[in-house]
């Protein structure tokens, strides 16, 4: 009878302490926001470990999708500190063809679109190795890069890419216009989406971008996210999942507007939205369509985030069921690619190293080391090809890329069967 008082007071002694989760609010409007997909908590995907790591302490972060109902916005409950995410980012936006096309395709865009020459300057947020920024130099447009990555911002300099090493944010905006002006073109590929400061990121936009600028983004598309069922995006430095209602939202705070949009099918389904100062540019029919079609998509109702969980977490088991089943049986099971979304997806579909032998890459940075949480090594994709008992089947980490990696795989002679996660 003591033993069950004294439990009973200890949970008595926990309500009164209101021992809840913290309410999250939305990073645009700061409504407090309702939670969707969880994903467990995971370590931080880039941040890849060397043989001597593995026996040391990692930590773990929350990996939770919520929904605003005001501004339809949708993005990660917790936010880790950015010098952490961006200690030792090993990512490089020019490995790929895919990738280095859809980015150097946005200068010659804007150079149409705005008139550009050699008196006008660009700016690209986020410039990572430099690998759009060749295409204003190719183009004889002036430009700086700014990224807080320091191998590729290395990389880019040393290519003759001008580079600062740095955040974007409202103090950086500042230098820049004290050293350059403003800029004609602002772009921000695969990393908006990325910055904690979004106050000060758009501080720092609006103080540089010139009048009859233009301001491009490059963003995942959360509609694509949720149709095609993709949740491996989701990684911790990207903190939020764009769609077209909470960018216009957005903008709107800083007398930006939305004048046109594209949709990519790369990284699994892009959205590149243009802006500028309000009544600058004329408005394409473009946005209008697309603003209807996330109406009729119904994709900022509750009950369609509920869909997606229900169907996020039956792909998840599906992936284990496979991989477990084909192991059991004998099978050697490898992976193909080792983005942050590798992380995510060993993390919260528990494929370790009990069922992958490695992962291949070709990514310099991260070749030689382990990948967070589960320890898989990776290795030079070359092995691959080379291994004296081949993989049965691969897990295609890197399907985003799967047009440009599987011929390329069987041109090489490599014939085991591929796994999309």
């Amino acid at each position: 009878m003591v033993t069950t008082k004294i439990y009973q007071e200890g949970l008595s002694g926990r309500a009164d302490r209101r021992d809840e989760p913290k309410s999250v609010h939305c990073q645009i409007c700061s409504t407090v926001i309702r939670p969707g997909l969880d994903l467990g908590h995971q370590p931080v995907g880039d941040l890849i470990l060397d043989r001597a790591q593995l026996n040391e302490p990692e930590t773990y972060y929350p990996m939770q999708f919520h929904h605003c109902d005001e501004c339809g916005l949708t993005q990660l409950g917790y936010i880790v500190d950015p010098d952490i995410v961006y200690k030792d980012f090993p990512f490089l936006s020019g490995t790929t063809q895919t990738a280095r096309q859809h980015l150097q395709s946005l200068p010659p865009r804007l150079i149409e679109m705005e008139g550009l020459d050699a008196r006008s300057f660009a700016v690209d947020i986020g410039s990572n190795d430099g690998t759009l920024l060749e295409a204003w130099k190719n183009n004889g447009v002036r430009f700086l890069g700014v990224d807080p990555s320091g191998d590729p911002v290395r990389i880019a300099n040393e290519r003759g890419l001008t580079t600062w090493h740095a955040f974007f944010n409202n103090q950086t905006g500042e230098r820049i216009l004290k050293e350059y002006g403003q800029a004609n073109a602002v772009t921000a590929c695969g990393c908006f989406a990325h910055i904690a400061a979004l106050d000060s990121i758009m501080q720092g936009i609006v103080k540089i971008l010139a009048p009859g600028g233009v301001f491009a983004s490059d963003n995942q598309y959360w509609l694509d996210m949720v149709q095609r069922l993709h949740y491996d995006n989701a990684f911790h430095q990207h903190l939020r999942y764009y769609s077209l209602r909470p960018l216009e939202y957005l903008f709107d705070k800083y007398g930006l507007e939305v004048f046109d949009v594209e949709r990519s099918d790369t990284y699994g389904g892009q959205i590149r939205v243009y802006s500028g100062f309000k009544g600058e540019h004329e408005i394409n029919s473009r946005v209008v369509e697309l603003r209807k079609l996330e109406e009729e998509a119904r994709l900022y109702e509750p009950e369609t985030q509920a869909q997606y969980i229900n169907q996020i977490e039956a792909k998840r088991d599906k992936l284990f069921d496979d991989v477990y089943s084909r192991k059991q049986s004998g099978q050697k099971i490898i992976g193909i690619g080792a983005p942050a979304k590798a992380s995510t997806v060993c993390t919260y579909c528990s494929l370790g190293a009990h069922l992958l032998d490695y992962i291949t890459e070709i990514n310099p940075l991260r070749v030689g080391t382990h990948l967070p949480g589960v320890h898989v090594p990776i290795i030079d994709e070359s092995f691959m090809f080379e291994d004296p008992a081949p993989a049965d089947a691969g897990v295609l980490f890197a399907w985003n890329y799967a047009d440009e990696v599987i011929p390329k795989l069987r041109e090489k002679g490599w014939k085991g069967d591929i796994i999309f996660p």
